[in-house]
């Protein structure tokens, strides 16, 4: 059986439409369509039912599914130890956003240049849904929030970076950081996201109550509504945010215990691997430049 025809039944599934799955895999939707006939034909039951524009897997389908991604990842890891020097292969990761901005592209340079035969599949999302992906074998890897929990295991965890927690106003604030959260509008990082469950941490341990005016997932919408007058707001303090929100004032750090860690997740069985060991390298080599970047001074 061609495994490509069960990376697109894979995509269907996880993308809720074969129109979709088409646009993820650079395929028309016909030729997608074409794969899940001949996929039935060869194993004789209905794959997926229609439901208005989307597809969903029939009951057998669901049952197929975990042994159909065991096999397309055999494949690749089939075609990575085909390679003499174990130097090339494919690696999906998973990558939260403001490390999509500051990383990323000093990340595929490097790679680039010193390992071209390595080929990423990039996934953005967050912290929780990138590590839900990984426990479900979706992706290999992921660059996000360090888990605020035990892991299982089969993974393994390497720090990369602490971003300290900084309070961001338009102007620099004229009483104290704990009245200004009190009395201000309040842009509330999304306190389901890990990054924000560090926010309102710092917010219950100085027991400051506050009526959030909106609650947002991005770190760069709430410093762009920040540079508009729109309230203040607590976040780690990333790269990209002068990007973002230049005019912002950013105040000194707060205490160590309210960083965001963040870090590479990665299968404990690919530890030596020699690929694996070479992309950690790297990895771990571009967030070192990071945290050695220039600070951003209050202003």
């Amino acid at each position: 059986m061609d495994t490509k025809l069960l990376e697109s039944l894979l995509q269907v599934a996880q993308q809720g439409s074969i129109a979709a799955a088409a646009r993820r895999q650079g395929l028309t939707p016909a030729a997608v369509g074409q794969r899940i006939q001949t996929l039935e034909t060869e194993l004789g039951f209905q794959l997926l039912e229609r439901v208005g524009q989307s597809s969903r897997p029939t009951e057998a389908c669901l049952r197929l599914l975990p042994h159909a991604r065991e096999l397309v990842t055999l494949a690749h890891h089939l075609a990575e130890k085909a390679d003499m020097d174990g130097m090339s292969g494919y690696i999906r990761v998973g990558v939260i956003s403001t490390l999509f901005q500051d990383l990323v592209p000093t990340l595929l340079r490097r790679i680039k240049a010193e390992l071209p035969a390595l080929r990423l599949h990039l996934i953005p999302g967050t912290s929780k849904d990138l590590y839900a992906g990984f426990c479900r074998d979706e992706i290999d890897a992921a660059l996000f929030v360090e888990p605020h929990f035990e892991l299982p295991k089969a993974a393994l965890v390497e720090p990369l970076v602490s971003e300290p927690l900084v309070m961001i106003s338009r102007d620099r604030p004229d009483r104290p950081i704990d009245d200004l959260l009190r009395e201000s509008s309040y842009l509330r990082y999304d306190t389901h996201s890990w990054g924000g469950m560090i926010a309102e941490k710092f917010l219950r341990d100085r027991r400051i109550k506050i009526d959030p005016m909106v609650e947002l997932d991005s770190l760069e919408t709430i410093a762009i509504l920040v540079s508009e007058g729109l309230g203040v707001s607590l976040v780690p303090h990333w790269r990209g945010l002068d990007r973002f929100a230049p005019d912002v004032h950013v105040s000194p750090s707060l205490a160590a215990e309210y960083d965001r860690k963040l870090c590479l997740m990665y299968p404990n069985k690919n530890r030596n691997d020699p690929l694996w060991v070479a992309f950690r390298a790297l990895v771990t080599e571009c967030a070192a430049g990071l945290a050695r970047g220039p600070a951003r001074t209050a202003g």
